[in-house]
């Protein structure tokens, strides 16, 4: 996880899986059978925040963004019981969590938001990478995240038109958190300017 200057490192973080499959993902996103150990409703909260970054990023990152599906799967079993226990064995109350994460959450919602959830686009040739993303990690820092790891698909899917545009440069502009908000930068200088579209929000 990419930190930032004076703001710190987020307490959870994400990790990218770079990999193109051809038709079994299974192996990534878990394939266990049975119900899940959690309601669906209980996971409604964090897929939100998580959905709400993801629009984001999309958005800023148009046309091209529309050359890829893009979707937001529930984590797997395993991954469900694994925050499950997490949640039961922190010594962190459910109020010191709300305040860490920045919004009210439920202690029974607490597993979704803490668990990875796996995020898989799929190019127009069927090549398909995943991103697991917490949606605990601080709005901002997820939607730039997001946007890092849909910049670097475009560049695998071999897409050389820049997104978005770097002023007066010839390669595309990188995302960054300035000020707490999701900011483009010049990879050769500083911030150029915020993001355009709805941002995410702390809710």
């Amino acid at each position: 996880m990419q930190g930032y200057p004076n703001e710190g490192l987020s307490v959870v973080y994400m990790s990218a899986i770079d990999i193109t499959f051809s038709e079994d993902v299974d192996s990534v996103t878990g394939g266990d059978a049975g119900p899940p150990p959690i309601a669906a409703a209980r996971l409604l909260s964090a897929r939100r925040r998580l959905e709400e970054a993801l629009a984001a990023a999309l958005a800023e990152l148009l046309p091209l963004s529309r050359r890829f599906t893009v979707t937001v799967d529930d984590p797997d079993n395993a991954e469900l019981a694994r925050a499950l226990r997490w949640v039961a064995d922190s010594p962190v109350t459910p109020d010191e969590a709300s305040a860490q994460l920045g919004v009210t959450v439920p202690e029974a919602d607490l597993p979704g938001w803490v668990s990875a959830w796996p995020v898989r686009s799929r190019d127009p040739q069927g090549a398909t990478t995943f991103f697991f993303a917490h949606p605990g990690t601080p709005a901002a820092e997820l939607a730039v995240d997001l946007a890092d790891w849909l910049q670097t698909t475009l560049a695998d899917a071999w897409i050389s038109d820049p997104a978005p545009p770097c002023p007066g440069h010839p390669y595309p502009m990188r995302p960054a958190v300035h000020n707490a908000t999701p900011w483009w930068k010049c990879p050769a200088g500083g911030p150029v300017r915020p993001w355009r579209q709805a941002r995410p929000t702390t809710g």
